[in-house]
């Protein structure tokens, strides 16, 4: 599945590099922001192929909670997304998903990934690899 997003993003995943964390924060009951994690180049994988592969794949997301292991979301479909380039850039992806209210009806802190099964039989991808992906649903006053 491709979708295309317009050109404004919201970045709602922060980096805590000494933790080595990644945090998403989203409304109980709130459907938005949609999480989107970048790919990102590490210099040991050709980038251009693997955002080719990255088209004809499955992605799925499930998401656990962090205190008793209870699993919140279980290999939904999850999205793939252009990047919105300026000039000539390669075109780049992220991987996405949106949430439903059933979803976010429990605040709390989750920990989330996102499975890549890549269609040409080369295998399945679990990501985040080196860091860890926490879901904090919040009480929120505002509805989107």
């Amino acid at each position: 599945m491709k979708l295309v997003f317009p050109t404004i993003f919201i970045y709602s995943i922060t980096d805590n590099k000494k933790n080595n964390i990644m945090n998403f924060f989203i409304n109980k009951n709130a459907t938005l922001p949609i999480l989107k994690m970048q790919l990102i180049q590490d210099g040991r994988h050709d980038y251009k192929d693997f955002h080719e592969l990255i088209q004809n794949a499955d992605i799925f997301f499930s998401m656990a909670n962090i205190e008793n292991g209870q699993k919140k979301i279980c290999r939904e479909p999850a999205g793939c997304a252009i990047k919105p380039n300026t000039c000539d850039e390669e075109e780049e992806y992220f991987i996405t998903y949106q949430f439903s209210t059933r979803e976010t009806n429990k605040p709390g802190t989750y920990q989330g990934q996102f499975e890549i099964e890549f269609l040409n039989g080369s295998g399945t991808l679990i990501v985040p690899i080196r860091e860890e992906l926490k879901i904090n649903i919040i009480e929120g006053s505002i509805k989107v």
